[in-house]
């Protein structure tokens, strides 16, 4: 059994996680997007499906009902987000030129629903938004393998990883009827050249049982409209057993935090408070997640998995819309 859980190690090891993008925090969580193989390519194919109804403020959920009759955003042109949900399908491939070097290029397609209401004439009025679409944010990374216990087949290994996501998808798109734009979180892209940086440790405990732990980090910065999305930090452990020679499943914990974001000069309407969906002062969380996984491998050197996350733990700073569940479906191949 040892031998299938090299699958899930290079898995861990070889791909710095792509960060997160334009999305807020139901678009800005680490996937574990890997490549497999015993060679020194690999290609990956991932979906996403990120689904948001809570609304939470502070660290308890609200009602819709609640939340529409708070004075906030009963005012003219009120928006209050009724239900949201974002898909990403993101392409990946990651290279080994030299022993412990490996480059690694994401690229994301993005496609995202929005129901919403809308305070205007002493009623609310719900509406469904055009749905956004397109190209996202390239992240193209490298990582380096400062530590492994032995140069073949490690028990332990350390990786440390650097990159950029690059302003490929667009950040201004428009609605068809009111040719205003879209919501920041909705855009494909960011607009902005943020630097990434991650840190993988590996510990294969014994045939069946292995170990993986990483920290992310990236670094808002300013968009085309000067819009900046807040940094972003995350945790995760995650403990993978060998259950059948063509099956792992794994139990992950993780930790996400996003500072708020900043509009400064009010493009996409950052400063207007009566706006649930748009205000910078309702972003920024703390949050802490469970994730139950499958993979399954077919072939030599081919893996399918798909993971669930669920929220155990959800804080804000003022009031947000925030994800209920995420799943991730995904599939390798490396030679």
């Amino acid at each position: 059994m040892q031998t299938k859980l090299y699958a899930v190690i290079l898995s861990a090891l070889l791909l710095v996680p792509s960060a997160s993008s334009a999305g807020g925090f139901c678009c800005q969580m680490p996937t574990g997007v890997g490549t497999t193989g015993s060679g020194n390519t690999s290609l990956r194919l991932d979906y996403a499906v990120s689904h948001m109804e809570r609304i939470i403020s502070g660290s308890a959920e609200k009602d819709i009902d609640e939340v529409k009759s708070d004075p906030r955003f009963r005012k003219m042109n009120g928006v209050v987000p009724d239900v949201m949900d974002m898909e990403r399908f993101t392409v990946s491939a990651a290279y080994s030129p030299m022993d412990r070097v490996t480059v690694n290029l994401a690229i994301p397609y993005v496609k995202n629903n929005m129901v919403m209401s809308m305070f205007m004439g002493g009623m609310w009025r719900t509406g469904t938004m055009d749905t956004v679409s397109g190209l996202g944010d390239v992240v193209l990374s490298g990582n380096y393998m400062i530590y492994r216990d032995r140069d073949v087949m490690p028990a332990r290994a350390i990786t440390v990883g650097a990159g950029v996501k690059m302003p490929t998808g667009e950040s201004t798109v428009t609605s068809s009827g009111t040719k205003n734009r879209v919501h920041a979180h909705m855009q494909p892209g960011s607009g902005s050249w943020d630097p990434v940086f991650s840190a993988t440790y590996m510990n294969m405990i014994n045939s069946d049982f292995l170990l993986t732990a990483d920290a992310n980090y990236q670094i808002g910065m300013p968009g085309s409209l000067n819009y900046e999305f807040g940094d972003t930090a995350s945790l995760n452990t995650s403990l993978s057993y060998n259950a059948l020679d063509w099956m792992n499943v794994s139990l992950g914990l993780n930790y996400f935090h996003a500072e708020q974001n900043d509009d400064p000069d009010n493009k996409y309407n950052g400063n207007d408070s009566k706006r649930l969906t748009d205000y910078s002062g309702y972003t920024g969380e703390d949050s802490i997640w469970l994730s139950p996984g499958v993979q399954f491998l077919p072939f030599n050197n081919w893996t399918v998995d798909v993971k669930v996350q669920c929220p155990l733990y959800t804080h804000t700073p003022d009031i947000s819309q925030m994800t209920d569940y995420r799943v991730i479906a995904g599939i390798s191949a490396g030679w």
